[in-house]
């Protein structure tokens, strides 16, 4: 497709991907990957009653609810106040969104002290440290940890299988910046 067509077509593709995305949500389910303890992790986030877990991502919000749908996650995050690639497209920004939006909800501020980033990629790194929160790196296979660690994520951790280690490094990085 000729560069110039970009911004007239680019805005039928954000509509029709999440429509293509849900066709496939069964191979999606059958051939996704989800990293080991993830669910657990994510459970005892949610049931913590000084955590709010969301999401932010470089997805559009439908094609994130789709994947965390596929995989029963969505019952753990409050998909509500996330930040989503259809909110901005810059992932640091989306942080104070998540923020802003958490706040509104539960009264209370969100800053760098009390907001914490998990995340497998160097994007994550990033979005976290561009846009003020702490990063706990969990390496999936395509971001080892000490590319993590280099990226200057704050705690890297060998997996999220390890629910109380996972617990314990997000008191360590709450309390850092308290």
């Amino acid at each position: 497709m000729p560069e110039s067509e970009i911004p007239e077509l680019l805005p039928l593709m954000v509509k029709l991907l999440p429509k293509r995305l849900a066709g496939h949500s069964q191979a999606l389910r059958r051939e996704g990957v989800l990293m080991p303890g993830a669910a657990a992790a994510l459970s005892a986030v949610h049931d913590h009653p000084g955590l709010v877990p969301t999401v932010v991502t470089g997805n559009l919000r439908a094609n994130a609810l789709l994947k965390l749908d596929a995989f029963g996650l969505s019952r753990f995050v409050d998909t509500g106040i996330g930040g989503y690639a259809s909110d901005n497209d810059h992932r640091p920004s989306l942080v104070a969104i998540v923020q802003k939006r958490a706040q509104a909800k539960h009264d209370i501020s969100f800053t760098r002290a009390n907001t914490v980033i998990i995340g497998d990629s160097l994007e994550d790194v990033r979005t976290g440290l561009e846009g003020g929160a702490p990063v706990l790196g969990v390496p999936s296979g395509k971001t080892s940890a000490q590319e993590l660690k280099e990226a200057g994520a704050d705690v890297v951790l060998d997996s999220l299988e390890d629910v109380q280690q996972l617990m314990d490094a997000i008191a360590s990085v709450t309390s850092r910046h308290s």
